[in-house]
């Protein structure tokens, strides 16, 4: 989960696009309206397309959802992406992250 990335997660029960700290800046800022940025306008869209992609052929059909660093849906991603790294918004070891996402046993 870096600055200049774009993740997407697909959990059975959640689909997610996550940016980066610099991509939403870029996005914030509206470079993808600008010709110039044609090449990050496609990078935006790609994720949005195969996470649509996805989400037609499942059943039942996926929570979507897109995040950012310090979104509360954050802690969605950061769950399924390291479950054994618990870290708090300092950094220190004291954060919880919950998962409300059930396991595919449970749900049937």
């Amino acid at each position: 989960m870096k600055p200049m990335t774009i993740l997407l997660l697909d959990t059975f029960f959640y689909v997610c696009v996550w940016k980066g700290d610099t991509i939403d800046k870029w996005e914030q800022a509206g470079y993808q309206n600008d010709p110039l940025y044609e090449n990050f306008k496609v990078l935006l869209e790609a994720p949005l397309e195969d996470a649509k992609f996805i989400m037609e052929e499942r059943f039942p059909m996926p929570r979507f959802f897109i995040t950012k660093p310090n979104d509360t849906n954050e802690r969605k991603l950061k769950v399924k992406v390291n479950p054994a790294n618990k870290q708090g918004p300092d950094g220190g070891e004291d954060g919880d992250y919950t998962s409300e996402d059930v396991t595919l046993n449970s749900f049937m």
